[in-house]
């Protein structure tokens, strides 16, 4: 994750977190205008790769190094593009060129979303409800930020591909663990915009399973650099949505086992994972939201310590509490 999408997620996590914030009288943290800065500049990188040729199959969406047009790459520019547009600090805030790039990025998505309502990963995963899940939680994200402004304009550019999308998180599979609870989360989400009883069935369906988390905080992909962060995000997400605070409850069993799972430079150890991250380089950067979240929620010191090692050049937030023991 690089600095500016730390600062993409700095900036949903504001939103999603206000009321914590006023709390601990956060409103007008200095460091507000450089995270938009921030966030702009990020944006911009994006925008800059988005394919815009009208004649172009791809228009909307953003090749990776390969050349693919993977449609996970239009939800994620309307996430980051979303929160520039209705931000009043952003220097995108209302630009009519920016809705335009909204509006080609959501028709790639419709484009790209099969029968069932879910979307490939070019790579390997065909008809893919996880990686669904992944795109839903950008949209739906943007979705919410346009609903709590009342913009009915931009929400309406989302809502096709996210009502298909529910159909295929309702009765679809997974690959993995982790998926479990992304599409959960995806659900939580959709319910959240669009209420509707089977969203929560198949949530309640996938916990019936039990939250797979060890007596050491690993959850069973051990993965300290990726899946972990994933499987934070997906239970922060639920217990929020859904009004379930014992779904934070491993989430903290996470971020304490990984707050012994540091090195003194601030990677993370990977020798237990099970999955492509064993035995590489990484750090914090993914438990940015989850660690983010719960110093807030929890005004936990520890948290915040964390968070000040998750991005490379410092904390682009600071937390300043005391640990509450």
């Amino acid at each position: 994750m690089s600095l500016s999408l730390i600062a993409r997620s700095a900036l949903l996590t504001l939103w999603a977190l206000t009321p914590f914030i006023q709390m601990n009288g956060q409103t007008n943290n200095p460091l507000m205008s450089t995270i938009v800065k921030q966030h702009d500049a990020g944006l911009e990188t994006l925008l800059a790769r988005q394919v815009t040729d009208p004649s172009s199959p791809y228009v909307g969406a953003i090749p990776d190094d390969t050349g693919l047009h993977h449609p996970g790459s239009a939800a994620a520019l309307l996430k980051s593009a979303a929160a520039a547009y209705l931000n009043p600090d952003s220097g995108f805030h209302r630009d009519p060129a920016l809705f335009q790039r909204m509006r080609i990025a959501a028709a790639y998505l419709d484009r790209c979303q099969t029968a069932d309502g879910n979307i490939n990963l070019l790579t390997t995963n065909f008809n893919s409800p996880p990686d669904t899940g992944f795109a839903v939680e950008n949209v739906a994200s943007a979705a919410r930020l346009a609903r709590i402004h009342r913009d009915d304009v931009l929400f309406g550019l989302m809502e096709p591909f996210l009502r298909r999308a529910a159909e295929g998180l309702i009765k679809g599979g997974i690959h993995t663990p982790n998926h479990r609870w992304v599409v959960s989360a995806a659900l939580a989400q959709l319910n959240e915009l669009f209420p509707d009883e089977r969203c929560v069935d198949r949530i309640d369906a996938w916990l019936a399973e039990g939250i797979d988390i060890d007596r050491h905080g690993q959850y069973i992909e051990r993965s300290t650099t990726v899946y972990n962060a994933v499987t934070d995000t997906a239970l922060i997400l639920m217990a929020i949505k859904l009004d379930r605070p014992e779904l934070l409850d491993p989430v903290r069993h996470n971020l304490d086992a990984m707050a012994r799972l540091l090195h003194a430079n601030g990677e993370a150890v990977t020798e237990i994972s099970r999955r492509q991250d064993l035995n590489t380089r990484g750090d914090l950067r993914r438990y940015w939201f989850a660690l983010r979240t719960l110093a807030i929620r929890d005004r936990n010191g520890v948290y915040a310590a964390m968070l000040a090692r998750s991005s490379p050049n410092g904390p682009i937030w600071p937390c300043s509490w005391s640990s509450p023991n």
